[in-house]
């Protein structure tokens, strides 16, 4: 009787211990940059949940190759949380059902904008002056380095395909403008935190005496900010943990807490509807992207 008594008792003990097991929670980080340079501010921000929760979850950071990446992970189960793009999470929630908890503001702005970069002494200062050159995109799921500024040219009666002699996709936002810095193409399509040529993948990626070099000759309609989404499983497993780490985040704000800033140039976050990203549903839908 004593031995099965011991028995139960390791039994017990082992099942107290898996129940008290920190939760994994894996988050998703889209990859707009090197990731030597993102990972780094990515396990910050994981690491800075899990001290939020007092060890009672474990934050995996996941970094893609590229913006599809988050989709698929996502749609395998392996993702509870992501940084998606704006685009990304249009995709996302259709696909696979992905909820947008926050979206970014940065400069006080819950959106930003594309723009089309070119060196200063290219002698290039209009989108007609583009004709015949070549332009790099950033990704087909990029909001600001594909869908919007490609959306804006077709709008204008500009057709991409026979406007450029060549396009390019340069993965993420920093190799397109060192593209452009470097001579390897005429443009390219990036982020910019205004219209004003003041900030944007240009200025961020690069060095200032290199960014001096590039100016934006075309801005896009503003598109509604980067989202922190959730895997619809997840949020209905468990709500008030989805609501506690979104608590979390927009708990980070400059100057108090730089974390987003460091990841993104995100000042703080704010809480966001899939309304807020119809816009962006309208742009894909003139290139032809969710023919449905």
């Amino acid at each position: 009787m004593k031995k099965l008594l011991l028995g139960f008792l390791a039994v017990a003990a082992m099942g107290l211990a898996v129940a008290q097991a920190p939760l994994k929670v894996r988050i998703g980080f889209n990859p707009t940059q090197n990731s030597e340079q993102l990972l780094p501010a990515a396990q910050a921000i994981a690491d800075y949940i899990e001290e939020q929760f007092k060890g009672t979850i474990e934050v995996e950071v996941f970094v893609p190759t590229d913006y599809r990446g988050l989709i698929e992970a996502m749609r395998g189960g392996n993702l509870e949380f992501a940084f998606f793009p704006p685009d990304g999470y249009v995709i996302a929630s259709r696909e696979v059902g992905a909820k947008v908890l926050l979206k970014s503001v940065r400069f006080g702005n819950p959106f930003y904008w594309a723009a089309i970069v070119v060196r200063k002494d290219s002698g290039i200062t209009s989108i007609q002056d583009l004709e015949g050159k070549t332009i790099a995109w950033v990704d087909p799921n990029s909001a600001s380095g594909y869908v919007f500024p490609r959306a804006a040219l077709m709008a204008q009666g500009i057709d991409p395909d026979t406007f450029f002699d060549k396009q390019v996709f340069a993965g993420r936002h920093d190799a397109a403008v060192r593209a452009v810095l470097n001579g390897s193409v005429d443009a390219a399509a990036v982020f910019a935190n205004d219209d004003q040529n003041k900030s944007g993948a240009w200025t961020q990626f690069l060095n200032e005496e290199e960014a001096k070099q590039l100016h934006a000759i075309f801005y896009t309609r503003p598109i509604p900010g980067d989202t922190f989404s959730v895997a619809p499983q997840f949020a209905e497993k468990y709500p008030n943990l989805t609501k506690g780490i979104a608590a979390a985040i927009q708990r980070c704000r400059v100057p108090d807490c730089t974390l987003l800033k460091d990841l993104y140039r995100i000042d703080y976050m704010v809480p966001a509807s899939d309304a807020d990203y119809d816009v962006v549903r309208e742009a894909r839908r003139l290139l032809g992207l969710d023919r449905e």
